[in-house]
C-alpha cells in the first residue's frame, strides 16, 4: 500500500453518501485501511474479531 491516499476523485463531491465495504482475507489490512481514512494517519490496531463500521466525512 502507498504512504499517501490520493485526494477525492471530483466526480465524487456531488454525492450525498456513499456505501463502501471492503471484503478480504484475515490480516489483509482492512481495518488499517479504515482507520487511515478516518484519522488521516496510521494507527497501530489489534486483530479484529467481528467486524468494523465507521462514518467518515470528506
Amino acid at each position: 500500500m502507498g504512504n499517501q491516499l490520493a485526494p477525492v476523485p471530483p466526480f465524487l463531491p456531488h454525492l450525498q453518501a456513499l456505501h463502501v465495504v471492503v471484503v478480504g482475507l484475515d490480516a489483509a489490512g482492512k481495518t488499517s485501511l479504515l482507520y487511515r481514512l478516518k484519522f488521516q494517519e496510521f494507527v497501530k490496531s489489534a486483530p479484529t474479531k467481528g467486524f468494523n463500521m465507521e462514518k467518515i466525512r470528506v
